[in-house]
């Protein structure tokens, strides 16, 4: 637990954007005891970048790419909103995917005009609990597998299954049993 109360404001937005890929959104600030006009003075002097409606990426971190803004996607959508299908397989790097076009599993509802473009929603199961691959809530790389039978090209997703076993991410018989839902173009989970 980070005692925020020995920092000053700048320090604490700083803390909590180091844990979330230079993320940092108005409930986490609120959280801090910072208000929103001391975030917006911040954008103004060029320490903070405003990516959305609430979410906010500090510009003196260093941008990873994809996993950055998939970390400011999911700020977006709030908290039990997590990635699925190629976004996944993208993220994880198990095969080519369209990677300009981001997945997002969303437990509520959404207005459209609250979607960013290339954003695609779908109903996130309940119950469903995601992994976190680099700090980024995701569907399992065997379930986003699944997801994607029928979406994507059937070589596609073998060489996704070839490269999820050697990386470690599940074992040789869920990668069989895989291949064979694969091969029948049905989803057994």
């Amino acid at each position: 637990m980070l005692y925020y109360w020995l920092m000053n404001n700048w320090e604490a937005v700083q803390q909590a954007a180091l844990g979330s890929h230079g993320i940092v959104t108005f409930a986490q600030a609120k959280a801090m005891g910072i208000f929103p006009a001391e975030m917006y003075r911040w954008c103004r002097k060029g320490r903070l970048m405003k990516v959305g409606r609430g979410v906010f990426r500090m510009t003196a971190y260093p941008s990873q790419g994809m996993v950055s803004d998939m970390a400011a996607l999911l700020a977006l959508f709030g908290d039990g909103a997590y990635l699925c299908g190629e976004s996944v397989l993208a993220l994880y790097g198990l095969c080519p995917t369209r990677s300009y076009v981001a997945t997002v599993a969303v437990p509520g509802r959404m207005r459209k005009r609250q979607i960013p473009q290339g954003a695609t929603i779908v109903k996130a199961k309940s119950g469903y609990s995601p992994a976190y691959h680099d700090g980024i809530a995701c569907q399992r790389p065997a379930d986003a597998i699944r997801s994607c039978i029928g979406v994507l090209e059937k070589g596609r997703l073998f060489e996704a299954v070839d490269e999820a076993e050697n990386k470690g991410y599940f074992m040789p018989s869920e990668s069989d049993e895989l291949r064979k839902e694969i091969e029948n173009g049905k989803a057994t989970a």
